[in-house]
């Protein structure tokens, strides 16, 4: 055996052993570990979230983490929980975008907007986060939203004044569901209700008689009133005593007779259908009125 051979071993075999023992940890999570053994007296093995295990000293880690900014339970992360984590608060916006849930941050607690703002849409709530609510809905005249969301008018039918009104004046149908049909429905007055040659006739409200009072036995056609006299089939020359009459007219023919013979509220040289033609002063009805002769 040659001289030294056994010192030399015993060196060896002391470094292998030194190798195999497990090391204390003088500084928290600087070594690793499988188990709480492995790090030896008055200290303790965590759980890594990457992996494996770190030594730490007993009572320096907890298994409630808080929103600090530091990692509480020795596990690699930092504030991957907290009590507060989703809970609901306020962000200090408006409409949609008010309602948030808690999160951490930098070691904060914040409040994180639950919902971005969104194109605004008829349903009741502030989406676009302005302040306003269904603002860009015109609940009078929107035929989708009539009066309000999602109040879509029926066929036959349009949106005036926040309700579904007739439109269709000449189907035969109360489209409305009103209880009048067609011209009977104040409804139609100015629309078209039958077009047997241009310029197309209208429902209108007219005094069948001019709108004078009676006097005494009828001129002209009975038209259902309490008339004075017997009905001879002409045109009355008085009021008839039911009032205006709803109907469909054709457009004002007369035009220098005083009367609206279509009933559109419009007489004469007042109704457009008159531009163009012989008023009572015997010129030309212009710009909606009835220029003096000369």
């Amino acid at each position: 055996m040659r001289p030294g051979f056994l010192p030399a071993l015993a060196a060896a075999l002391c470094l292998l052993a030194l190798i195999g023992c497990q090391q204390l940890n003088p500084n928290s999570g600087r070594f690793s570990c499988d188990a709480g053994p492995d790090c030896g007296e008055g200290f303790e093995c965590r759980a890594q979230f990457s992996g494996g295990g770190r030594c730490f000293k007993l009572g320096e880690c907890v298994d409630a983490e808080v929103c600090d900014g530091a990692d509480e339970n020795c596990d690699g992360r930092i504030d991957e929980s907290f009590p507060e984590d989703g809970q609901p608060c306020p962000t200090g916006a408006l409409g949609e975008c008010a309602a948030g849930t808690r999160i951490c941050t930098v070691g904060t607690l914040a409040c994180m907007q639950s919902r971005p703002p969104t194109a605004e849409l008829c349903n009741g709530r502030d989406d676009d986060c302005d302040g306003a609510t269904d603002e860009n809905f015109d609940f009078t005249s929107d035929e989708s939203n009539c009066g309000g969301c999602g109040r879509t008018c029926d066929a036959g039918t349009t949106c005036l004044g926040a309700s579904c009104q007739e439109s269709t004046c000449d189907d035969g149908n109360d489209n409305d569901l009103d209880g009048v049909t067609d011209c009977l429905d104040e409804s139609c007055l100015g629309q078209v209700c039958v077009t047997p040659m241009p310029p197309p006739w209208r429902c209108g409200a007219r005094n069948l008689d001019g709108g004078f009072p009676d006097a005494g036995p009828d001129a002209g056609l009975d038209d259902g009133g309490a008339d004075a006299g017997p009905d001879d089939g002409g045109f009355d020359a008085g009021t008839w005593d039911g009032g205006p009459v709803l109907g469909c007219y054709a457009p004002e023919q007369d035009c220098a007779n005083g009367f609206d013979d279509d009933g559109d509220g419009e007489a004469d040289c007042l109704d457009v259908d008159c531009a163009g033609r012989t008023c009572a002063s015997g010129t030309i009805c212009t710009n909606r009125s009835c220029p003096g002769p000369g």
